[in-house]
């Protein structure tokens, strides 16, 4: 995230007793607020953020909801309490855990006047959104096909839309009733980011996929013509330097860098082994990504998300091949898991992050437009690993697996998402496979780009 020099807007946070034991937490959401506007929490200030009941005379004011009521501590961390989560949702509750309706309106480039605190927990919705606090143990996870925290059991789902980013709502909120100014500046500048996850090397996972396939094609679905067309495709595709140079093309004639994520040395059946069995190719390809002046990252396997033994044995096999260090990535199928995928990542000292994302819905998935620091729930402190939330994701638009929308329809789904990421400075992350044929998906990632430029 682009950061802008600082202003004034110094400001002291206090506590009430029965929350001094979540710091932790409300420290880590003031250094999202203050990445975001032109605030600076100090320990002598004349304005003083209050969090809590019984505020010093003259302290602006944030009630709170989320804690202590709607959450537990053990040995383990902190966790949601599910329950409590639902009654503090709910409208008859005395304290609102959401901004009003009005207040959302902001996103909009609304303007409504501070006043002296707010009604509603700001700071605990920043902390159960970009924390993912709210995935932690949830029996939601059950029912998606790969076991990720869905859409539909979200929070901003649930109660807004799923492109509203309510964390950087509560954070303009916040800003100005601190600085006395209905529309705070932004500290960070909008940016994009092309990313490409790199799921298959050639036309196929395995050599002899695809022979398979058109065996059925003609044994079984009579169509000798589809067994040639796909045997055409996998084997005749030109990959895996057909698209990968597409890509680069499309970002150096736009003045983007594009970043592409490898898989590490896999036989897991829903990864791709590309890296066994053709590792001078790998080699060579990210070569030329790095000479044209492209980022190489890594791609940890279907099994990796809560598995810190399996992903560093993957990452080592990739450097290994590459000849050099792999300091950012995503997960494929876009898996996380709230309680160890960030401390997997900032263990091995990851600086980015770009797992977070739902297939579902275009929008922003920790509450957020901008890039922001990670939380570990297990240990109840801040991460150095910087978390770029995946905002716009080819494979849930097009092809029937989550939708199938026209090029016209995706474009403008993103276009509300880019009106609102250019409205708070946000880090707006693109996900754009290679191996892409031409058809939608093509058309509508050269829309996009011209839309961005």
């Amino acid at each position: 995230m682009t950061q802008r020099s600082p202003a004034s807007g110094r400001y002291r946070l206090s506590l009430a007793p029965a929350l001094e034991k979540f710091r932790s937490e409300v420290e880590y959401v003031c250094s999202f607020l203050d990445s975001c506007h032109p605030l600076e929490r100090a320990g002598e200030a004349a304005t003083v953020l209050h969090y809590g009941a019984d505020p010093p005379p003259g302290a602006v004011q944030i009630p709170a909801a989320l804690f202590p009521t709607g959450v537990c501590l053990d040995e383990d961390g902190i966790h949601p309490d599910f329950e409590a989560l639902e009654r503090i949702e709910s409208a008859g509750n005395a304290v609102a855990l959401l901004p009003p309706p009005d207040r959302e309106a902001l996103a909009l480039g609304v303007d409504a006047a501070p006043k002296p605190g707010l009604e509603y927990d700001a700071l605990g919705l920043i902390f159960l959104l970009l924390s993912r606090l709210e995935a932690r143990g949830s029996k939601a996870k059950i029912n998606d096909r790969y076991g990720r925290f869905p859409l539909g059991a979200s929070l901003q789902f649930r109660l807004r839309r799923p492109d509203s980013p309510l964390a950087d709502i509560a954070a303009r909120d916040i800003a100005a009733v601190l600085l006395n100014d209905p529309k705070p500046p932004n500290r960070s500048d909008f940016s994009v980011w092309p990313t490409h996850d790199v799921d298959g090397l050639r036309g196929y996972h395995r050599p002899l996929d695809p022979l398979r396939l058109a065996a059925s094609d003609v044994l079984f679905r009579r169509a000798p013509g589809m067994a040639l067309r796909r045997l055409g495709r996998s084997y005749f595709s030109g990959e895996p330097w057909r698209s990968c140079r597409y890509i680069m093309d499309l970002s150096e004639r736009y003045g983007l860098t594009s970043r592409f994520y490898f898989m590490g040395p896999t036989e897991e059946r829903t990864d791709s082994p590309y890296l066994l069995r053709e590792p001078d190719i790998v080699r060579r390809l990210s070569r030329e990504m790095l000479d044209r002046g492209h980022v190489v990252g890594f791609h940890p396997g279907f099994r990796t998300c809560a598995n810190p033994e399996e992903w560093h044995r993957q990452r080592q096999g990739l450097e290994t091949v590459l000849g050099h260090e792999v300091i950012e990535g995503r997960h494929h199928r876009m898996m996380f898991d709230a309680e160890t995928t960030w401390d997997i990542w900032d263990d091995a000292n990851m600086e980015r992050d770009f797992s977070l994302g739902y297939p579902e819905r275009s929008g922003f998935p920790s509450g957020t437009c901008r890039a922001h620091p990670t939380y570990s729930l297990r240990r109840r402190r801040a991460l150095k690993l910087i978390e770029y939330p995946s905002n716009l994701l080819d494979f849930g638009f097009f092809g029937g697996r989550y939708r199938d929308l026209s090029v016209d329809d995706a474009l403008a789904e993103s276009q509300a998402v880019i009106d609102i990421s250019r409205e708070f400075g946000g880090d707006l992350v693109v996900l754009f496979h290679t191996g892409a044929r031409p058809g939608p998906w093509q058309d509508y990632y050269e829309g996009l780009l011209r839309i961005l430029r």
